[in-house]
């Protein structure tokens, strides 16, 4: 009787697989280092009304490199004020071009009112991006 000596099967994929993992994990966090940043808070005021904003740089799938900003706008004195409009420009700081703008309409905001906001604003993964601001009152 003979008996044939079985060869164990060779295992690739558990080789490779940490080598593959580490690679994918390399090319994410260097795709999205220059989306990723700390929030970034401003403050801004036209006579009575006062805005407030926060902004901080960010990824998804959906979006890619985006700027998710946040906010509220006070109205610190005895009028009301009608038809505000807050405008944001996301602007490029190494060549001072706008890549994207958002207004956002507040319409009537008492005496003594605070209304909070949010918006996003889209950039691109490598430029370095400052969000400027304006209130527009007719």
């Amino acid at each position: 009787m003979v008996f044939a000596r079985m060869e164990k099967p060779v295992m690739f994929l558990p080789k490779i697989f940490p080598g593959a993992l580490v690679c994918i994990f390399v090319i994410a966090f260097t795709t999205g280092a220059g989306c990723l940043s700390t929030t970034t808070v401003q403050d801004s005021s036209s006579g009575p009304l006062h805005a407030h904003y926060e902004y901080q740089d960010s990824w998804s799938p959906e979006y890619g490199c985006y700027s998710h900003l946040t906010g509220y706008v006070y109205n610190a004195g005895n009028v009301s004020a009608d038809n505000l409009r807050l405008n944001f420009n996301l602007v490029n700081t190494g060549t001072g071009t706008i890549r994207d703008s958002r207004s956002i309409f507040v319409g009537h905001i008492g005496a003594g009112d605070t209304t909070t906001y949010e918006t996003i604003l889209d950039g691109e993964c490598s430029q370095d991006y400052r969000v400027d601001f304006a209130f527009e009152t007719p």
